[in-house]
């Protein structure tokens, strides 16, 4: 993945800027979303994991954020085959991701 742009704006704001009190909703789920791959991660429950980047890879991409989605492909195929080799590196490029789209919503 490329570097992390200051500011992230959702392509369905982009397309329908009605659609923002809904966007702002996801961006806001986000912190907690993070916390429950946290902790699935630190239980090693792979079906928990699977399921939350599963989640994840859907909702970021239905909110207009693909580079969240992709993170979110990446995390459910590695948790499908058992595989956190590369968690961190994921968690906080999602991390950054978030600060990066409410960063974009608050223009």
């Amino acid at each position: 993945m490329g570097a992390i742009p200051e500011k992230l704006i959702s392509q369905l704001i982009e397309e329908d800027e009605d659609m923002r009190d809904i966007v702002e909703e996801f961006v806001d789920s986000l912190d907690e979303r993070l916390k429950e791959l946290r902790q699935a991660h630190a239980a090693t429950d792979w079906e928990q994991l699977a399921m939350l980047a599963h989640r994840l890879k859907g909702a970021g991409g239905s909110y207009g954020y693909p580079d969240i989605s992709s993170i979110g492909a990446e995390m459910e195929n590695a948790f499908r085959n058992q595989s956190d080799g590369q968690f961190d590196t994921w968690v906080q490029q999602l991390s950054d991701l978030v600060q990066a789209a409410k960063s974009g919503l608050s223009d």
